[in-house]
């Protein structure tokens, strides 16, 4: 597939699933809009990441990735392209890490059951295909399910607020549903496995969650993780029983578009310290921002159509997060989103929350400076 197909497809893809790709505000905050790709190509700076290998990234503990959004690639050749490309960019961005997110579905904000999407949703077998071309470029793999939204309709519906009308039977299905993912990870040899991702409302079940996470730790040998939303997390609430810490950050900072990077990160570290305890072991598996002008003052609200690309928001936005989050000392850190039909070759065409030609030098530099402390 060429270049100009490629984006194509990407257009069309990311309208059939764009209820996942935005961030989320908290059940308190205003919904906004999911992610919408552009209508038009937007105009920005090329990207002039250039390739590295492996070998050149600094030894540390800490995860530095990127997210891959996993969605709609249904043929072993595409499968092994688009990884590979992907794969290849990410490499070149000197992360030593990668995480996979791909959608799974509930059946509405009182959900029954939770499913997976036939040509939309990977199927087990290639997921172990990318973990395996991921891990054959020395990157560590982090595999991330998540509740996608596009279901999930009404005032301030999301996969954060939703009410199982029988708990326990949602938690079977749930995790009837990650059984085979479990399963695969394991095979390829995945390191971490998230088990929920921003699941406010059902955090208080405990004991669901402790025979869930039972038994995903019978099937999958590495880490399981539990992504906490950004409002929740600062509340210092408990987590989900017998997983690591993950956070996806989108705090509202209280900046304007003047803000400079040493600005941005001491925002970032005051908010950070609402919750010192633990800051060690956490890890930031969402860090974004669209590239528009306001965003400062609502990161979690991506942008709609012809809006104007603004690259040094994103920029600054990533420079400051990676600052404060170094100085911290977090467990890692990584960017959202890249799309699983993106072409990071061509920086026209994406919507204004890609990072492609836009924050990828900003990641490119927090991955190249190491991390301190670990």
């Amino acid at each position: 597939m060429n270049r100009q197909m490629i984006a194509v497809a990407l257009l069309a893809t990311q309208l059939a699933a764009c209820g996942s790709l935005a961030p989320h505000l908290p059940a308190s905050a205003a919904r906004t809009p999911e992610s919408t790709p552009q209508s038009q190509p937007v105009t920005a700076t090329p990207s002039t990441v250039a390739p590295a290998s492996p070998a050149s990234v600094p030894a540390t503990t800490a995860e530095l990735g990127v997210q891959i959004y996993w969605h709609e690639v249904n043929t072993p050749e595409q499968v092994r392209a688009n990884a590979v490309r992907l794969l290849d960019y990410i490499v070149g961005l000197g992360a030593n890490s990668v995480g996979i997110t791909f959608p799974i579905y509930t059946d509405g904000a009182k959900p029954t059951r939770v499913y997976t999407t036939a040509g939309v949703t990977p199927t087990p077998g290639d997921l172990r295909t990318v973990i395996g071309l991921a891990r054959a470029r020395g990157l560590r793999v982090l595999v991330r399910p998540l509740i996608a939204e596009v279901n999930l309709k009404g005032a301030g519906v999301w996969r954060g607020s939703i009410k199982p009308s029988d708990v326990d039977g949602w938690f079977t299905s749930y995790g009837k549903t990650l059984l085979p993912y479990l399963t695969a990870a394991q095979e390829a040899r995945a390191d971490g496995f998230v088990v929920g991702s921003e699941l406010d409302s059902l955090v208080k079940y405990q004991d669901r969650w402790r025979t869930t996470v039972a038994e995903a730790d019978r099937i999958f040998t590495g880490r399981l993780i539990y992504a906490d939303n950004w409002g929740v997390w600062a509340t210092g609430r408990p987590g989900v029983p017998g997983t690591e810490s993950g956070l996806d950050a989108y705090p509202q900072l209280h900046l304007n578009d003047a803000a400079t990077v040493a600005q941005i990160t001491a925002a970032w570290k005051k908010w950070l310290l609402k919750r010192p305890q633990g800051l060690e072991r956490t890890t930031i598996q969402e860090i974004g921002i669209a590239a528009v002008t306001g965003a400062y003052k609502l990161p979690a609200s991506w942008p709609g159509d012809g809006q104007t690309v603004t690259p040094q928001v994103q920029i600054r936005w990533f420079a400051g997060a990676c600052a404060a989050a170094k100085s911290l000392h977090l467990a890692g850190i990584y960017f959202w989103t890249l799309d699983a039909w993106a072409d990071p070759a061509n920086a026209a065409g994406y919507d204004a929350g890609s990072f492609i030609g836009r924050g990828d030098q900003a990641i490119k530099e927090c991955f190249a400076s190491g991390w301190p402390g670990r």
